[in-house]
Formats: structure tokens, sequence, C-alpha cells
């Protein structure tokens, strides 16, 4: 990601004040050889859900990955049993048509490439969180700057893990947010979701009326580690590209997330 130098400011600033366990999150990949990329996902809402399986590129070049429809894609509910196996609708995406995700199931993905397959499992998680209210907010620093503020409270008892999307007119701001509660067991969570308003960014901007949305996934510790371990902006300090964590076995970048899911509407006003 490319900052400006006001905005490479802020976030240094954001960096130093924000608790080390909540990060923005892009994806970076390694220069290499291509290499397959799995992104899956089953949440504790109704489907379909899809599952993606496209080819790496070099770090420098564009991120136009190309898709594989060749492949043989099914998930397990490891509970029942009963193995789906996705139908393709091509550019690389595979889609559920009955399977649906229940708290406390674990979820199975396999996806096979000629003689080599790759497999993943993920669980959703049994704690439901809710979000209590989202609002916009202008950033103390510069008041040009808006974000949105999700409050939601972390139930009591450590290992809870979350990962936090926005939108802004219907349009997804790039990257996502990972929290655990490893030092705010049991707290409140009302921090600002910052992300990059540089106009080269893309982002989009929020304006006073415009209509704004937070998804809240309560994830397992296998996500978690993959969001928290992408090699990010700023706020990781990352000296040089690098992989994350991923819980696909045989090769395969990427994750697949068996989540709960809960998203939450509101009006932009300030």
């Amino acid at each position: 990601m490319v900052y400006g130098k006001k905005m490479y400011f802020w976030m240094f600033v954001i960096a130093v004040i924000c608790s080390s366990c909540e990060k923005v999150i892009d994806v970076t990949l390694d220069d290499s050889t291509s290499q397959i990329v799995i992104e899956g996902e089953v949440t504790n809402v109704k489907g379909p859900y899809t599952v993606t399986v496209t080819e790496s590129k070099n770090f420098e070049e564009n991120n136009s990955f190309p898709g594989r429809n060749d492949a043989v894609v099914t998930i397990k509910d490891m509970t029942s049993g009963i193995t789906e196996t996705l139908k393709s609708k091509g550019a690389g995406a595979y889609q559920t048509a009955v399977l649906l995700g229940v708290a406390g199931r674990t979820y199975e993905l396999k996806v096979v490439l000629g003689d080599q397959t790759y497999t993943a499992s993920s669980r959703i998680p049994t704690t439901a969180v809710k979000l209590d209210r989202i609002f916009a907010k202008r950033f103390t620093l510069d008041s040009k700057d808006i974000f949105i503020v999700p409050n939601f409270k972390d139930p009591v008892g450590k290992g809870n893990f979350y990962r936090l999307r926005q939108w802004v007119r219907g349009i997804k701001v790039k990257g996502s947010y990972v929290r655990d509660d490893e030092a705010t067991d049991g707290r409140n969570y009302d921090t600002s979701l910052f992300y990059d308003t540089d106009p080269k960014a893309g982002n989009p901007l929020i304006n006073n009326g415009d209509a704004i949305m937070v998804e809240l996934q309560c994830v397992d510790k296998g996500v978690y580690d993959f969001y928290r371990t992408l090699n990010t902006t700023i706020a990781q300090d990352a000296a040089t590209p690098a992989n994350p964590l991923s819980n696909i076995s045989g090769g395969a970048l990427g994750v697949f997330n068996a989540c709960r899911s809960v998203k939450l509407t509101s009006k932009a006003k300030f």
C-alpha cells in the first residue's frame, strides 16, 4: 500500500497508540513462482458459501489472479458427516447449494487439482457476540478524516478472536482488522476502524448521511493467526514481504474461515 507523507505520519501515530492485538490488514505475498491460492468461508448465516481457487503472482505484479476452474472442491460437515461438492461458477469460484454453517461445528475443506490435494479445517465458535452499535467519528488528530467506530462487548473468558470489515455506501474498505482478548478480556470495544484515506488508496471516504456497515466475525485461532500474520501496513513494522500462516495444508496459500458473522448498518452523522 502506498501512503502520502501526511497519512504515513498519522498511521505511525496510530501504530504507537493502538493496542498490539489490533491490526490493519492488507494481503502481501513473497515474490516467488506461481502458487495456488485458496480462500473460502462458511458462516452461521445461510449460504451459499464460496471458495475461490486462483494462482498467485509476484509481489510487483497486479492483483488480478487467474482462476482455476479445473478443481474438485468439497466441504464436509464433521458433525453430520455430510459432504457437499461445490459447483464451479467460473473465474475460479466454487459455490455451495445446501450446506448450512452451524455454531460449534467443524468444517473440512478439500481441493483437488490433478494429483495435488489441499485440505483445511475450521470451527465456527459457539460464543455469540453482537454489535451493539456503529457510528462515524472525526479523527481527533485530523478532523477531515472520518472513521467508523463499532461497539461490542467481549464475553468474560479468554480465547475469543475477532475479524472486522467495513463498508461505506456499499463499497468495501480495503483490508480488515483482527483482534484477540488476551489483554482485553470482558471489556467493551469502541476503537475507530482506521484506514488509508489517501485518494491513491482507492477507499471510499465517509460523508455525512452515508450508509455505513460493519461485519463482526468470531473466528477460530487458526483463522485469527492467518490474518494476524499477514504482512501489513506500518502498524506491524514489517521489514520485508512475508507469507502469512495458512491453515491450508499441501502448500497452498490462503485461508479457510468457518466463523460466526453479524453485520450492522447505520447512517453517518457527525
